[in-house]
């Protein structure tokens, strides 16, 4: 609420309105202290749900720049809102840029919205970063870098790659009978048929489930049937691919190709530059043995992973660690770029740049909304 995230919401409200019905968990007092600040009216549409805590600020609401408390508490409870209507309406969820220090300050126990999510659903949530052009996944996020190293276990990294390939399969290509990841500790010993009818049983409860919560998640809440106009769901069912990596969008699994990128310098040059890089690859000829595709690729160096010439042959990758995979993204899309949370009931996107304290609430900031937006197009043109 100090840095940049209610002059987001009422710039671009309009625009968002036009498409899809947004409720913002926030109490009158404080957007209206945001707007005038910024000489904005509030819209007169604007769907607010409150959650009655202005008393807790005992002078001024909004202290701008300022990594505080009380900004810090009112925050993540409005993110803790916005899950349980997501939850209750299943509903599609987009959260704005926090302070994690102001969390901290709070006594919030979570490095982030990512780390709440993981305890709230007891699921190992997946940070994908990007835009149409590449998205890139996180296998480690908010850690130390001095941890990541340990972090690369087999069984660990193997478990992440099946459910990325569930979890992004769900996103951009229908359920189809293709061959599925099966965790089998007899690995490459099951014919291909075989491991599609187990893997297909095994995951009905869990993975088709999914897929029937995020195929409904924007109709029931983020849609307003009533005032949507054939042109602009014909135009948003046009753009799906837009948004969408071109070379997979809406086509079979078995054409999704995936790279990994390795840990240490030379993607470990066999073992000499570090052994983590080993156990990478161990775990991209497993998972792709159970899949029955080539679809991780890998284990590639990080120095050249994003060369022109990957890109090329690439859109999707996942990186070991953050500024890995990071840098090189925010570099080339960073107006762009999203964060999307994988692996849970709930589709959540953010945008991917942070509370941009030394522009808030200052007149000619040159802010881009062009990430804010993608928020709310990406979770449209998805679940359409």
């Amino acid at each position: 609420m100090n840095g940049i995230g209610l002059e987001l919401i009422l710039r671009n409200h309009a625009e968002i309105a036009v498409y899809c019905k947004p409720i913002y968990c926030i109490d009158f007092e404080v957007l209206e202290c945001a707007a005038k600040k910024l000489a904005l009216q509030i819209p007169k549409d604007m769907y607010i749900h409150p959650l009655n805590m202005q008393d807790i600020f005992d002078d001024e609401i909004i202290k701008a720049g300022q990594i505080c408390a009380k900004s810090g508490l009112y925050s993540f409870k409005s993110f803790e809102k916005a899950v349980e209507l997501s939850i209750e309406h299943e509903a599609s969820l987009v959260t704005l840029p926090i302070h994690k220090y102001a969390w901290q300050l709070a006594g919030i126990e979570y490095a982030g919205h990512t780390q709440y999510l993981r305890h709230r659903f007891q699921k190992e949530a997946i940070m994908m970063l990007g835009c149409k052009e590449m998205f890139v996944a996180l296998f480690t996020d908010h850690i130390p870098l001095s941890k990541v190293s340990g972090m690369i276990q087999k069984e660990k990294l193997l478990q992440f790659f099946r459910d990325f390939y569930h979890a992004y399969s769900l996103l951009f290509a229908p359920l189809q009978t293709t061959q599925t990841p099966k965790n089998d500790t007899k690995h490459g010993t099951q014919d291909s048929k075989e491991i599609q009818l187990e893997s297909l049983q095994e995951l009905s409860s869990n993975t088709l489930k999914q897929n029937a919560i995020n195929a409904n998640l924007v109709k029931r809440l983020l849609y307003d049937e009533k005032n949507i106009e054939k042109t602009i769901i014909e135009k948003t069912q046009d753009s799906i691919q837009e948004i969408a990596p071109h070379n997979h969008s809406l086509q079979p699994k078995k054409e999704l190709k995936i790279a990994v990128l390795g840990l240490n310098p030379h993607a470990g040059d066999n073992g000499v530059l570090g052994h983590e890089d080993m156990i990478i690859n161990e775990c991209i000829e497993i998972i792709n043995k159970e899949i029955g595709a080539e679809v991780f690729i890998g284990s590639i160096a990080p120095d050249s992973a994003f060369i022109p010439h990957n890109r090329e042959k690439y859109s999707i990758f996942i990186a070991m660690y953050h500024d890995s995979g990071l840098a090189p993204l925010k570099a080339l899309y960073f107006d762009r770029s999203i964060n999307v949370s994988l692996n849970l009931p709930i589709l959540r996107t953010s945008p991917d740049h942070g509370t941009c304290f030394d522009k808030a609430y200052q007149s000619n900031n040159n802010i881009s909304m062009e990430s804010y937006l993608e928020s709310f197009r990406f979770l449209c043109q998805v679940n359409m």
